[in-house]
């Protein structure tokens, strides 16, 4: 007894440390995006851009998989369809109707309480989203994030007009998610170059967030959802 509640402590313990451990992102955008993810000590590379794959043997061997995708949709569609059929024969046979197909949830909410219904479920929804958003940000902290724009186009007036509207938008934003994380760490420059045909931009962005906080946000959104599904959906 004593050995398995020392082995179930020593899993709490492991849980809550990695529960506890910063999970660290890093994002660039240098004409490509690159995203590394860090969670305790490991930092993994994850790949935005979908590989062309020209090795015709691997080539072939995806061809065959979504060959046998194919065919095992058709064999549940054709499963479905004749246990359909046995169904409405029997039910033929018994000379009873068929048993109707209950509605998904939007119709029945629709048909039940109107769209008006329907339109407060979805504020409801995004409600419980916004808190889960709220959960995370208040506990977001960007410790760099830096945002460099060069400005041009091929004439000097156009790319005086462009530099107003990036510079309208940018500053606004950048304000905006500052002043919605924990901390925030930002430099930008935005500067137009007239000796230039095309803007470029760099941006490089690192967050830092305790997984704790995103669980317990998860599950407290998850039991509001619940609680909104089973009061439209009474027994």
């Amino acid at each position: 007894m004593n050995v398995f509640m020392l082995i179930l402590a020593g899993i709490i313990l492991i849980i809550l440390l990695l529960l506890l451990c910063p999970l660290s992102i890093k994002i660039v955008y240098d004409d490509k995006v690159h995203l590394r993810v860090g969670y305790f000590f490991p930092v993994f590379k994850i790949p935005l851009e979908k590989k062309v794959i020209t090795d015709p043997k691997k080539l072939a061997k995806l061809e065959k998989k979504k060959q046998k995708k194919e065919e095992k949709k058709k064999r549940q569609e054709e499963k479905k369809r004749l246990k359909e059929e046995k169904l409405r024969q029997k039910a033929e046979a018994e000379g009873r109707p068929l048993p109707e197909k209950k509605p998904n949830f939007i119709v029945r909410t629709i048909k039940e309480e109107g769209v008006s219904g329907l339109i407060g479920l979805l504020k409801e929804i995004v409600r419980i989203i916004g808190g889960l958003m709220k959960k995370i940000t208040d506990h977001l902290v960007i410790s760099r994030m830096d945002l460099q724009i060069a400005v041009a186009s091929e004439d000097a007036a156009q790319t005086a007009l462009l530099y107003g509207r990036i510079c309208s938008a940018v500053y606004p934003l950048i304000n905006f998610i500052s002043g919605h994380v924990k901390k925030c760490s930002h430099h930008e420059r935005i500067a137009p170059v007239f000796t230039a045909e095309k803007t470029r931009a760099y941006f490089l962005i690192k967050a830092r967030i305790i997984p704790f906080f995103i669980l317990s946000g998860a599950v407290k959104a998850g039991i509001k959802f619940l609680k909104t599904m089973l009061s439209k959906n009474p027994k």
